[in-house]
């Protein structure tokens, strides 16, 4: 089977689920309009990796959604459930480890590579880690921000791109801090 037809079988299998990231209305510095928001079994990719073994064993379901700041930025979060605190930790390198693509565009163009940054400080998470990536937007210098958080048996994988001057380390902080709060 595909890697996208594993992805259409794991959404079908978590039809009745819960997204688990915020709702746009909740998301602090708004407003925000949701773009999209998906749940599919964790592991859709087919990896055969023991964290994602246990984690498709107890029927985990990942969370995903995708908003838009009106002239501002665009923002990605996902929430991923695993077996157990130390699974989620060993996740984050994993996740991390994972080819991070932007494409090129008429408007998104020069895409470097992503460099490792010290993470803000986010009240809640047990590990946190970040990276950059620098691209030009419409011919205006970009970024976007990363974070990978264990938060209990979760990651919270978070993604603010856009303008240099519009994505602040200190906005996605608040965002990362006011989703882990609601997994609670």
């Amino acid at each position: 089977m595909t890697s996208v037809g594993r992805l259409m079988l794991a959404r079908l299998k978590s039809i009745g689920s819960r997204n688990a990231c915020l709702p746009a209305g909740q998301v602090p510095g708004g407003p925000w309009t949701a773009r999209g928001a998906w749940t599919y079994r964790t592991g859709a990719s087919g990896s055969t990796s023991d964290v994602i073994t246990r984690a498709r064993g107890m029927r985990s379901v990942t969370s995903a959604r995708a908003y838009q700041g009106v002239g501002r930025a665009d923002l990605f979060i996902q929430v991923i459930p695993f077996a157990s605190p130390a699974d989620a930790r060993a996740a984050v390198t994993q996740l991390r480890a994972l080819p991070r693509r932007m494409r090129q565009t008429k408007s998104v163009t020069d895409v470097g590579e992503p460099r490792d940054v010290a993470p803000p400080e986010i009240a809640g998470p047990t590990l946190v880690e970040a990276a950059e990536l620098p691209f030009v937007l419409d011919g205006q210098h970009a970024r976007s921000l990363n974070l990978w958080c264990v938060a209990g048996s979760r990651v919270v994988v978070a993604g603010l791109g856009g303008r240099a001057e519009m994505v602040r380390w200190p906005d996605l902080a608040q965002i990362v801090e006011a989703q882990v709060a609601a997994l609670d």
